[in-house]
Order: C-alpha cells, then sequence, then structure tokens
C-alpha cells in the first residue's frame, strides 16, 4: 500500500479529493484493501488517489462516493477537479493535435528522446515528472499522451508513422531498468503495423544534417506537407514550402545516415534481450 503522506487541501482540487476520500475511509474505519474490494481496485490504487498521485476512472467516482457515503461531494469535487484539469494542456499543443489527428503521414526525428507517438504509459510519465510539475498535472499529460497515440491504430486510415530515433535516446532509456523493457517491448510491438515504421540514427553517424534539433513533417490533405518545430515552451506549424522543402531534405539526407529497419529492429530486440 502507498504510505500515507501529508496532503495539503488547499493545494489543489486533487488534494482536497484525496483528503477528503481518507477522511471518509477513516471515518468508516476501512484500509485501503477494504476500500478497494468495494469498487473493485487495489490497496495500493486507493492509496494512489488519497495521495494525489493518480486520479481516479471518472466511472469509479460514483462508486467511491455511494460506498463512503460522501453524498455526491467526491462526484462534485472531481467534476471540478476535471475541469481545471483540462485547461493545463497548452494552447498551441491543441493546435498540432488536431493536425496531427488528421494528418495522413508523420515524419520526425527525435533526438532526445523516445518519440511521444512510441512512448509507453512508464515513460511519459517519468519525462513529465522530471519537469517538476504537480501530480495531477503529470497524469493529465500522460493520459492525453497515450489518448494522442490512437492515431497509429485507429481502423480508419490510421496514420503512416515514421520515426528516425537517436541511438542517445536508447542510452537515456537504459539508464531507467524499471520500464526500459516495457518501453522496448512497446516499440517492437507497434513496429509490427503495418504503418509504423522506426529507424536508429547510430552515434557513428557523426555529425549530420539535423545537428540543430528535431525535425517533425505533416503530411495534411488540405495543407498538403507542413513542418512543426517545437522549442521548449512553445510550438508552431510551419506551411511555407520553401522553408517545408528545406526541411524536408534535411530529413532525408538524416535518411541516408541511419540504420535499415531490419538493423534497427536488431537492435531494438537486443537491447529487449539484456532487460530481461
Amino acid at each position: 500500500m502507498v504510505a500515507p503522506n501529508e496532503l495539503d487541501p488547499f493545494a489543489s482540487l486533487w488534494h482536497t479529493f484525496g483528503h477528503y476520500l481518507r477522511e471518509r475511509r477513516n471515518d468508516l474505519g476501512w484500509s485501503q484493501d477494504d476500500l478497494g474490494t468495494k469498487v473493485h481496485a487495489t490497496g495500493t490504487t486507493v492509496g494512489y488517489w488519497e495521495a494525489a498521485k493518480r486520479t481516479p476512472d471518472p466511472k469509479v467516482v460514483p462508486m467511491l462516493d455511494e460506498v463512503l457515503q460522501a453524498r455526491g461531494m467526491l462526484v462534485i469535487l472531481d467534476h471540478h477537479a476535471r475541469e481545471a484539469l483540462a485547461k493545463v494542456t497548452p494552447k498551441w499543443f491543441e493546435g498540432f493535435k488536431a493536425a496531427e489527428a488528421t494528418a495522413t503521414r508523420e515524419r520526425e526525428y527525435s533526438p532526445q528522446s523516445i518519440p511521444g507517438l512510441l512512448q509507453c504509459e512508464a515513460y511519459a510519465r517519468c519525462q513529465f515528472q522530471q519537469m517538476r510539475v504537480p501530480d495531477e498535472v503529470v497524469e493529465t499529460w500522460t493520459r492525453d499522451r497515450m489518448k494522442r497515440q490512437e492515431v497509429l491504430t485507429r481502423t480508419v486510415m490510421p496514420l503512416d508513422y515514421w520515426a528516425i530515433i537517436d541511438e542517445g535516446a536508447f542510452g537515456r532509456l537504459m539508464a531507467h531498468p524499471d520500464f526500459a523493457s516495457s518501453q522496448l517491448a512497446h516499440i517492437a510491438g507497434l513496429c509490427e503495423l503495418p504503418n509504423v515504421t522506426v529507424e536508429i540514427l547510430p552515434t557513428s553517424a557523426g555529425l549530420h544534417a539535423c545537428m540543430d534539433g528535431a525535425v517533425l513533417l505533416l503530411d495534411l490533405a488540405d495543407r498538403g506537407t507542413c513542418a512543426w518545430l517545437e522549442p521548449m515552451g512553445g510550438g508552431h506549424l510551419i506551411a511555407e514550402r520553401a522553408r517545408v522543402d528545406r526541411l524536408e531534405r534535411r530529413y532525408d539526407l538524416l535518411r541516408t545516415e541511419t540504420l535499415s529497419v531490419s538493423a534497427s529492429m536488431k537492435v531494438i530486440r537486443e537491447l529487449l534481450e539484456s532487460t530481461s
């Protein structure tokens, strides 16, 4: 079970929710396991809710409210907490998600990390935690990232996705043995989809055409190929033909330095075997 921590109910609405949940449970004399059994969850999960480290599924909240005799208070707190969290995703990124959702093809080079569309939940959560944002923001961003990945598996016109990942990103991943195996297996699984292709840029390639940062190209039905540039703390879509052409050429030049698809998958499988 998760050890109790001192929550400040004034810190955020999720802290208020966790505080009230714990108080109602304690008033009834139940353990975290007792409550978990009544709502089909583990005691550990209940502990995460009470510590404001995870947010409960919206379908579970009415059950919690009923068994804890909260008279609607948990439902109300959950509603307002989710409303507040809906505002934490930057507007500039909402624009990108909308564009990506309608794109037919996406080509990406990621020099530092595993690309968002290929991240497992644990990897995404850890990455967001490094930004030292509140736990509830981490969970919201993590859920959003997992939801965003549905463009790869949707039944109607799944996104044709091509990713070049710098070898250094895998080195950083291997520094996290708690989820390295899950992340590698996640990539390997996605690469079995006919619309997902991954190539690794080896360190031995030396200096290359995209040394100054990430590249992301989107093919949009109504605008042709556009580029997405995302410096820290912002991002914008570029449709100017000359600029897009230059970035597209640099991406193509980068591809001449990557390992083949089969060689890249061999590296990923070897790394996966090393974690077992």
